[in-house]
């Protein structure tokens, strides 16, 4: 994981301004399935996005992110405590949490030593509950001119972790240990520009390695070319959430 947290907060501020928070239904089912909400904590907290949804709803918050620099655009909040600490050994008190939450990070964990992080900090039925986005879809013109375009030079770019999130958290692949708990479906719908797009597009690990790898002007041209052509005008963009959830016994 390290690795990647490092090429992440690299490109802290970037991956703060270009990806979108995540559903308010997303953050009322995980309180309705918590034993309580007192407590919930934010494995991977990134720039904060989900925790500070969670701190809307919960009394208080612990977050933790390996990276200081992403730890360092997270959203300030009263009921927030965020720490500088691995997945794998948070540093958070024993069986306090009524929910622990991954957003669009579990693909990176050691996942033996993870789930026992899990019940160590978990009060007893507490709820897990990861998710993470699946390809982003767009309006047929967009998706065909400039998603497809850019997917077609990213794909050799992804590394494993990436793909283990893009085949929807297998839970053989993960080695999922809980009861599951059958999450809603919930698909995040957008209407964005296509500049705003592409600022989604440029927190994309695959193309900031494909821009490594010699591909930087033929995604500047392919995004100067949509902007070109799209405009400013709102286009409705599509993320599909993948959801795991389950009660820790």
């Amino acid at each position: 994981m390290t690795e990647n947290a490092t090429s992440f907060g690299a490109n802290a501020r970037r991956y703060a301004e270009g990806r979108p928070g995540y559903p308010g239904e997303l953050f009322d089912w995980i309180v309705s399935e918590a034993p309580g909400t007192a407590c919930a904590i934010d494995i991977a907290t990134g720039s904060g996005q989900a925790a500070l949804s969670l701190a809307e709803r919960f009394t208080h918050v612990f977050a933790s992110d390996i990276s200081e620099e992403q730890i360092a655009h997270a959203p300030i909040a009263p009921n927030i405590t965020y720490a500088v600490a691995s997945a794998e050994k948070t540093g958070f008190a024993s069986g306090v949490a009524d929910a622990v939450t991954v957003a669009t990070a579990l693909h990176w964990f050691d996942f033996p030593k993870f789930w026992e992080e899990v019940r160590r900090i978990c009060k007893p039925g507490a709820l897990f509950c990861g998710w993470t986005y699946g390809l982003t879809e767009a309006e047929p013109e967009v998706q065909r001119e400039l998603l497809d375009e850019v997917l077609a030079i990213a794909d050799p770019y992804w590394a494993e972790g990436n793909r283990l999130s893009l085949r929807g958290y297998q839970r053989d692949e993960i080695g999922f240990p809980f009861e599951e708990v059958t999450p809603p479906a919930i698909r995040m719908d957008l209407d964005w520009s296509v500049p705003r797009l592409i600022q989604m597009l440029e927190t994309w690990s695959a193309v900031t390695r494909a821009r490594a790898d010699g591909h930087s002007a033929t995604l500047d041209d392919l995004m100067e070319d949509a902007v070109r052509k799209f405009g400013d005008a709102p286009r409705r963009v599509s993320m599909p959430l993948t959801i795991v959830a389950g009660r820790v016994a």
